[in-house]
């Protein structure tokens, strides 16, 4: 385990190179979707981050590298997880890839919103005003019209939620253990969950072709959340916050070469909205912690 350490560079790093892994997992994602249920995609492809985290696990500490300190917040980060990994990999088969991307920005505001209420923080005025005006934002890229209202834009939405409560946790967690003990927990969870899930779906054999969509998915997931958590492990929230919105740049390019999706007017305007809000109240969040 390694303690958290002040290296800002190596955490901005891992934090781009995981989100460029995590837009690459939910591209693929979104391409197994079309044919096979949330369920079985979250099932299988745990078994492929699973496995390759066992055998480092093992051949670390044995047996007892898989004892955690807390188990206690290895079930907390769990749910988010679970949470986070179900509504995301819905949105993403019901929406193009670079609108439910944009809409888990809001995550930053989400947590702001309920810190007074959870945290028992105090949200002074220009935050609560950067607030609605990333809300302003949300509704902009639902696209607040009879005809092309998003109504997949709630279960986008779940997901900023549960990942904004994971990566709280995941903070926290990763003080005392190791990253791929985390993820380990979390992982298996999802996959149990998932496999219990998928008995009431139609469960569909892959071929070949499928099948190794499935380990590739299971391998971009795994490198990205071990990346973030690393991330981090070597700079603060503060510093590695705002490369989060690298994400939507590779949804946008990923979006367009393989659907042919183009972002329109409602999605360039409303994500500008949600990520600069997101930015400033990082930034009042900062000047607060440094009074």
């Amino acid at each position: 385990m390694t303690p958290h350490t002040d290296a800002p560079g190596r955490g901005i790093a891992l934090m781009l190179a995981g989100l460029l892994l995590l837009t690459l997992n939910d591209a693929t994602a979104k391409w197994l979707a079309a044919d096979y249920p949330v369920p079985q995609i979250i099932s299988l492809r745990g078994v492929f981050i699973l496995a390759p985290l066992a055998i480092v696990l093992l051949m670390r500490g044995g047996l007892g590298a898989f004892k955690p300190h807390r188990i206690r917040n290895h079930v907390l980060r769990s749910l988010c997880f679970i949470g986070s990994t179900f509504f995301i990999i819905t949105a993403l088969s019901l929406m193009p890839l670079a609108d439910a991307i944009a809409f888990t920005f809001t995550a930053p505001l989400i947590v702001a919103a309920l810190a007074p209420f959870i945290l028992g923080e105090n949200v002074g005025w220009r935050r609560w005003s950067a607030i609605l005006v990333g809300f302003a934002g949300i509704i902009v890229m639902a696209r607040p019209t009879p005809d092309t209202f998003q109504w997949a834009a709630f279960i986008a939405l779940g997901a900023a939620f549960w990942g904004a409560l994971r990566d709280m946790v995941t903070r926290r967690i990763s003080a005392e253990e190791p990253s791929e003990l985390i993820l380990f927990y979390s992982t298996s969870a999802v996959m149990i969950v998932g496999a219990v899930a998928a008995f009431w779906f139609p469960w569909r054999m892959p071929n070949g072709t499928e099948l190794a969509l499935f380990a590739l998915l299971g391998v971009l997931n795994g490198g990205a959340h071990y990346m973030m958590i690393e991330a981090h492990r070597w700079a603060e929230a503060s510093v590695v916050a705002p490369f989060r919105y690298s994400a939507l740049v590779w949804a946008l390019i990923l979006g367009f070469l393989i659907w042919g999706d183009v972002p329109d007017a409602w999605l360039l305007c409303g994500s500008a909205l949600v990520v600069g809000s997101g930015l400033y109240i990082l930034h009042r969040e900062t000047r607060a912690k440094r009074r």
